[in-house]
């Protein structure tokens, strides 16, 4: 019994290792990437509560540098259950594994890449002791005044719901941001 759970743990890792690994390579080889193609996501993006699905609460917004292969993301949540949250999380677009601390607290193991103009990020999410991994893709939609970000939960034991679109909208530029 107990070579059966620690077979079943160290098969889970290798899987979480090849996945991680191998979607950025497999992506890269077959999109076809161009310079050209890549979006701009930089900027200040508040989410759109009633656009997401399901529907969201509370005030989340996003604060995006991009400086290709260096991506920025700084998270700020207000809630009305409790004390703001705020994470600053620095990815590599260019497939490299980076670890950041959420705005919840959890450990989050990520790889990015470019699919043509949407940005493909392979998340492994470390929660109270068990390791959910998923897959999102950030797209800008309207002409670039929205962000749709696809999240899809490769976990079926995940809180949440498998699929999940949240909406972001493009936020004018404040005198003194650049």
């Amino acid at each position: 019994m107990v070579d059966r759970c620690k077979q079943g743990s160290r098969s889970a890792r290798v899987k979480r290792r090849y996945f991680l690994a191998l979607l950025p390579m497999l992506l890269l080889t077959s999109s076809g990437i161009s310079s050209a193609s890549i979006s701009d996501l930089s900027g200040t993006w508040k989410q759109s509560n009633e656009r997401c699905v399901p529907k969201r609460s509370g005030d989340v917004t996003l604060r995006i540098e991009q400086h290709d292969p260096d991506f920025i993301v700084e998270t700020t949540a207000l809630r009305s259950s409790g004390l703001p949250r705020h994470s600053l999380q620095h990815y590599s677009t260019d497939g490299r594994t980076s670890v950041s601390t959420g705005a919840d607290g959890d450990e989050f193991h990520t790889s990015i890449v470019w699919n043509g103009p949407s940005l493909v990020f392979s998340v492994e999410e470390h929660e109270d002791g068990r390791v959910i991994l998923s897959k999102e893709t950030w797209t800008l939609i309207e002409n670039g005044a929205a962000l749709q970000r696809d999240r899809e939960n490769l976990d079926e034991s995940a809180r949440g719901g498998r699929k999940q679109t949240l909406i972001y909208l493009r936020q004018p530029p404040q005198i003194g941001d650049q």
